[in-house]
């Protein structure tokens, strides 16, 4: 790796990824984090995003990056195309740091901090010593490009500038009709709790909700203690999208859904226009 006089300033990293804490990917990439800067600080929004899915990870980052320290510099590492032609990128944003492969786990919560530029780290001096592993740039280019960024390393050295617009989106459609509002899955937490990519609360407290093989009213409540225990509810969750749960249960057992799925309520009342945005 290319050496530098670092000046180790003390911005925060904060990971995500879909490792586990069985395995030691997450450790490697702190140690090596640690090795190049080690006044870094490293805290986690999760070690535990579910596996190769970009939609879980986006929704972990998006609900979580506002409340870190501002600059921090976000290492995100959910890659089912590690080795393949997708770009490793950096993403400045109004307030913070981006980097992780472009594949659209970054899409949502960069979009909504508003992109200043992107780079793709292409400067192989930057990257470890060793031969490039095909299945670990965790280690190889996110890991060592997020120390040095922490560290004070300019964008220009990391990588190469490209145009925002070409960064790979991540299909989050919000369609509004005067009686329904339809969108995908987003994410499903370990508690079985569905959330969905609307924001938008219908009027009605009796809701027709249509999600793959099932379709069912359920009523709106404020929270979990307003259902009677093993009713399907309808809330709108703690970071602001409408979720589907159980109370004291795993609603995910009964629709068995899966992120990414097609999902639409009824109930709505005002509104005639049809659109597609995204739900940031």
């Amino acid at each position: 790796m290319m050496k530098f006089a670092l000046c180790f300033i003390m911005k925060q990293i904060a990971i995500l990824t879909d490792f586990g804490s069985r395995d030691n990917y997450n450790g490697v990439m702190e140690a090596v984090i640690r090795r190049i800067n080690p006044k870094s600080t490293v805290s986690y929004i999760s070690p535990e995003s579910r596996e190769f899915n970009i939609y879980a990870g986006a929704y972990l980052l998006l609900t979580s990056y506002r409340y870190f320290t501002r600059g921090t510099v976000f290492l995100v590492v959910i890659d089912p195309g590690v080795g393949t032609d997708r770009r490793p990128i950096l993403v400045r944003t109004r307030r913070f740091y981006f980097i992780g492969p472009d594949n659209g786990v970054l899409y949502p919560a960069v979009q909504e901090d508003e992109v200043k530029g992107v780079w793709v780290l292409d400067n192989p001096k930057l990257f470890r010593k060793t031969e490039l592993s095909s299945t670990f740039h965790g280690r190889d280019i996110f890991a060592p490009s997020a120390a040095l960024k922490a560290a004070g390393v300019s964008e220009n050295t990391l990588g190469t500038s490209t145009d925002p617009s070409t960064m790979v989106k991540l299909n989050l459609p919000y369609i509004r009709t005067k009686e329904e509002a339809c969108g995908v899955v987003f994410y499903i937490d370990h508690f079985g709790n569905i959330a969905l990519s609307i924001r938008e609360a219908p009027p009605s407290q009796k809701v027709k909700v249509k999600m793959g093989d099932f379709s069912g009213q359920l009523r709106l409540v404020r929270t979990f203690g307003d259902g009677e225990p093993g009713e399907l509810i309808l809330y709108k969750n703690s970071y602001g999208f409408m979720e589907v749960g159980i109370n004291k249960g795993n609603a995910n057992k009964v629709i068995n859904t899966r992120e990414g799925e097609n999902v639409c309520l009824g109930g709505y009342t005002q509104g005639d226009s049809s659109h597609s945005i995204l739900a940031t």
